[in-house]
């Protein structure tokens, strides 16, 4: 039983279960056909049920036990789900008291052919997967009688596919669920919510017992009994199609009480029953090419979007759309029904929908999977991709949203800027953005490949991102490559083949290539088992001949995918040939009668090419305003924002230039520079009074394939300083979106050289070249009790000017963690501690342990801090850049050679205004600080103690795109308070004093 979770794993790695051919020859699937009866109790909150499943094998293999879903039992403390959420730091059924959890329980041992059989469950604690060993070996043709009875209630707090509020009752999950068995054995996956659904089909007949005023909706044909349609009715008709399955066996007697009435569904081809009920439903409904039945069932609180037919039309729209790219709708009905849970989920011939907010594009997406789903039944947990994807994908398409549709210019307009100061940035539209933010999930190493099984992907926002967003994106990438003819001819072979049968990718693919007549092998193992980009880049050179002119195009595959590419010259579109080869370079040379113009690459945008620089000649850049607080970006060019650049010092006055920052898709290619004057200079060389600098971060090298992302590097000269940088940062931490710990290891070079002494701001810098090299490792906990830690290990050399006494090398450790501690609601008053350690020897000023502040180096890329007599070093400022031992009544002078030090703080948040608001949260503080040092100087100091308390004012908001933490803490105790800073400097312990930082200890 141990070995069973890793038989499973290991079969989830093999082969598909598709025939070798790809076609249906030789393809066999098992049939489960169901017949139950159930009692919904409202007093208990429990549907009471009994039922008999005939199972028949028809595979070639001789079965010895059999798998069964409880798929009920995820929403409780202890199941995989539960632990799935944990592990990423959501918090949904892991701490839910017992009346509102949810539960499947058998209230009498499953009988097969009459024999009870005890359940076991091989994923304890978790017991959404019951495992029978058969009491006779099924063999092939046989089947088997199984008769259940079980209970089954919704979580009452916590939807998720199900739920119960009221008398308002989601059953998504509900019955004992047979497991499928294909060519890779039992699929008996426990319930997560990364992919949930694969069933075998086979016939439901599902009698439902409830209260008189109940209306019901299911997945099925309402044959006998009263639905409570007629009775609620608001608009259209209807119709109830009984006969769709002509003669039908006897119903089931079934005894009932005062106030109860019997519903009895129906359905065939189908993998899966759900069903809902509520007394405040509201019916409408129509008729779909006169002979589907369309049904809607909402409330009070959906009735302003799904009212007077706005649902029964969507539906009948998205149905013609999806049989002119499919075929013809198989099933007898189609529904909508308004849910609890927030979200949407598809069953065969319905929906069920948490939105009163019914946009046409969610119909799309969610009547689309009746058929890539219900009717094209892949196993969802493994390829969720063939489904969610494509299902999105066609969706687009029918909303004209799709790369073709938009080339031809038949796509939506791109929504508005936003209103006010933030529409004046130039940004992508959505559907670009899209795009950009796939890119960047690949670019920084956290996708994964669409083919991944659902439980193994690292976290649940990642996989939605990949099979979703990034499988919708290789449907599109599909299409290109087959053209539009036959993609949709691959559609409708692929329906043809498949309806009603299980799907996987050898299917999918073998469709793609029966019309195409070509190899796509290239084109899956890529897209489904790889992760990558496809990028090419062109070069066109020109010779003039007799005839005209030899134009040679080089295309270059720099992207891991290939991808046929299209190019464009002048007046002649060129299509090259060959680019699916896989070749490195390719070149193809053309006679034209005169010289082409400009060529591009792609020039329609159809192909999912990350980097369209390279696809140009000659490249182009946006220029644009630098609007302060905005980020601005674009995804086919760089973009480079111009803004101006103004600061003080007191030996050059004024300062002022230009900066301009550039950047490809805002994560690619950060390049910032400068170019500033000083109104006056310290000497009569102009060279101190013209200052710049130039930097780039997350660069793509020259004829590199990818950017070099966490690389940062740059020089400056200015203030009479010059820096140089190179900084690569790796981020470690386990999840890209989930909430769990942050973790980046930085390691950078760091050269400081004074080349005009009259500028520097002596106090913080000492007359010498420094270069250090730096470890820096940061940890960060998330949740409602934050932790970090941060260890920074610095060495270098140093190079005095003459007459500077400055030994010749210096090290420097530090180390830090601390905690937040809630200590009410909501977090709402917290403690906070933190522990800072640290030694250095023969450091230089800008490279020492502040008993405040970080070090001149640090900051140095503050205008406002860094020269001598800058803003904010001026003595009425205050300023302390909170760092290094963190007591916040000392001056940033205060520099120490070793330290131990604890900083403690109690907070109290005053409000929490939304997300996306402009007003800062706004918190209320006590600080106490205590620190334990030996002050840096040319003579050894004995340690001493330093501390201060106070009181502080605390703003975390967000500036458009520039978020900030300002604190104004007013230290009004220190012991040593002739280190006060600038003017709050004096003999007196306990005296009122401010200090100011935008920046946060924590």
């Amino acid at each position: 039983m141990l070995l069973l979770p890793v038989v499973i794993a290991l079969q989830q790695a093999v082969a598909p279960t598709t025939p070798p051919s790809g076609d249906t020859i030789g393809y066999w699937q098992q049939r489960a056909d169901y017949r139950i009866v159930a009692r919904l109790d409202e007093k208990a909150q429990t549907a009471h049920a009994a039922g008999d499943l005939r199972y028949v094998n028809h595979s070639p293999d001789t079965l010895r036990e059999m798998y069964v879903h409880q798929y009920l039992n995820a929403y409780r403390p202890g199941s995989r789900w539960s632990a799935a959420d944990e592990r990423e730091g959501r918090v949904r059924f892991q701490h839910l008291a017992d009346s509102n959890t949810a539960f499947e329980r058998f209230t009498a041992l499953p009988a097969f052919d009459g024999t009870p059989v005890a359940p076991s469950y091989p994923y304890a604690p978790d017991s959404t997967v019951a495992r029978f060993l058969l009491p006779r070996p099924l063999a092939p043709g046989d089947s088997v009688s199984v008769h259940f009875a079980w209970d089954a209630r919704p979580s009452a707090t916590v939807y998720r596919r199900q739920g119960r509020r009221g008398r308002h009752y989601d059953f998504a999950q509900w019955y004992p669920k047979v497991a499928v068995y294909d060519r890779l054995g039992w699929e008996p996956n426990p319930l997560v919510a990364a992919g949930e659904l694969y069933g075998e089909f086979g016939t439901f007949d599902v009698t439902l017992i409830v209260a008189t005023d109940q209306v019901l909706g299911a997945t099925g044909v309402p044959v006998g009994g009263d639905p409570g349609w007629e009775r609620v009715k608001r608009w259209g008709v209807v119709t109830i199609p009984r006969d769709a399955y002509g003669a039908l066996p006897p119903a089931p007697a079934v005894p009932l009480a005062a106030g109860e009435r019997a519903v009895r569904f129906y359905a065939r081809d189908i993998h899966h029953f759900a069903w809902t009920a509520s007394p405040d439903y509201r019916y409408e409904g129509g008729l779909y090419r006169d002979t589907v039945a369309v049904h809607v069932l909402y409330e009070q609180r959906g009735e302003s979007a799904w009212a007077k037919g706005a649902i029964v039309e969507k539906q009948k729209r998205a149905l013609a759309w999806l049989e002119s790219i499919y075929g013809r709708y198989p099933y007898p009905q189609v529904m909508a029904a308004l849910r609890l849970d927030a979200g949407s989920t598809e069953f065969p011939m319905m929906v069920l929908y948490g939105s009163t907010f019914m946009h046409y594009d969610l119909v799309l997406h969610e009547v689309g999977h009746i058929y890539s789903y219900g009717i094209l039944a892949n196993n969802e947990w493994r390829s969720a991709w063939m489904d969610e994807g494509l299902t999105s994908y066609q969706a687009h398409w029918a909303l004209n949203a799709t790369a073709p549709e938009r080339a031809r210019g038949l796509g939506p307009s791109d929504p508005p800027p936003p209103a006010g100061y933030r529409g004046r940035a130039l940004r992508p539209p959505p559907w670009q953005q899209d795009e950009i933010d796939l890119f960047a999930l690949d670019l920084t190493g956290r996708a994964e490949p669409i083919g991944t099984a659902g439980q193994d992907f690292n976290e649940f926002t990642v996989y939605n991102t990949m099979v979703y967003d990034r499988a919708e994106m290789m449907y599109g990438a599909l299409r290109d490559v087959l053209g539009d003819s036959l993609f949709r001819a691959f559609l409708k072979d692929y329906y043809a083949r498949w309806r009603m049968r299980h799907v996987d990718e050898r299917a999918m693919r073998a469709s793609a290539e029966r019309v195409s007549g070509n190899d796509l092998a290239w084109f899956f193992d890529e897209w489904v088992h790889h992760t990558g980009l496809v990028d090419y880049a062109a070069t066109v050179t020109i010779d003039s001949i007799a005839a005209g002119s030899r134009t040679i195009a080089t295309v270059r595959k720099l992207g891991e995918y290939r991808h046929p590419e299209p190019i464009r010259m002048g007046y002649a579109d060129v299509e090259l040939a060959g680019t699916t080869a896989g070749l490195a370079v390719m070149r193809d040379t053309i006679v034209l009668p005169s010289r082409p113009g400009p060529y591009e690459l792609d020039p329609r945008h159809l192909t999912p090419d990350w980097d369209a620089r390279n696809d140009n000649e000659p490249e182009t850049t946006r220029i644009v305003f630098g609007w302060p607080f905005l980020d601005q970006w674009d995804r086919y060019r760089n973009v480079a924002a111009i803004e101006p650049r103004l600061w003080y010092t007191g030996p050059g006055g004024l300062t002022v230039g230009a900066r301009v920052r550039s950047n490809y898709q805002n994560l690619v290619d950060l390049w910032d520079g400068g170019l500033v004057v000083a109104v006056r200079g310290p000497t009569s060389s102009t060279l101190p009074q013209l200052q710049g600098w130039l930097a780039v971060e997350n660069p793509r090298l020259a004829g590199a394939a990818r950017p070099v992302i966490g690389l940062r590097t740059g020089a400056w000269m200015v203030d009479g300083t010059f820096r140089f940088e190179l900084r690569r940062t790796w981020d470690e931490s386990p999840f890209r979106f989930a909430n769990g710990p942050r973790d980046t290891i930085t390691f950078a070079l760091n050269v400081t050289a004074p080349y005009d002494r009259s500028w520097q701001d002596t106090a913080r810098w000492n007359n010498a070249t420094v270069g250090d090299v730096s470890i820096e490792w940061k940890w960060r906990s998330r949740g409602p009790a934050q932790a970090f830690a941060r260890f920074f290990l610095d060495g270098g050399l140093i190079f005095p000017r003459t007459g500077v006494a400055l030994e010749g090398n210096f090290g420097r450790a530090e180390l830090e963690g601390g905690t937040t501690l809630p200590l009410a609601a909501q977090g709402r008053l917290a403690l906070m501690l933190r522990g800072f350690g640290g030694v250095s020897s023969t450091a230089p000023a800008q490279r020492s342990i502040g008993l405040s502040s970080l070090d001149a180096t640090q900051t140095f890329e503050n205008n406002f801090l860094r020269g001598s007599d800058a803003i904010l070093v001026l003595p009425d400022v205050h300023y302390v850049p909170l760092g290094g031992a963190g007591l916040r009544g000392y001056s940033l002078y205060t520099r120490v050679q070793s330290v131990g030090a604890v900083n403690t703080q109690l907070t109290w948040t005053v409000n929490a205004p939304r997300a996306a608001s402009l007003l800062p949260r706004v918190q209320a503080a006590l600080f106490a600080d205590g620190a334990y040092a030996s002050l840096a100087g040319a003579l050894p100091n004995p340690a001493q103690w330093f501390g201060d308390a106070g009181a502080s004012a605390i703003l975390h908001g967000a500036l458009y795109d520039r978020a900030y933490v300002l604190r104004i803490d007013l230290p009004v105790w220190m012991n040593e308070p002739s280190l006060a800073p600038g003017s709050a400097a004096s003999a007196e312990p306990v005296k009122l004093r401010w200090t100011f930082t935008v920046g946060d200890l924590w």
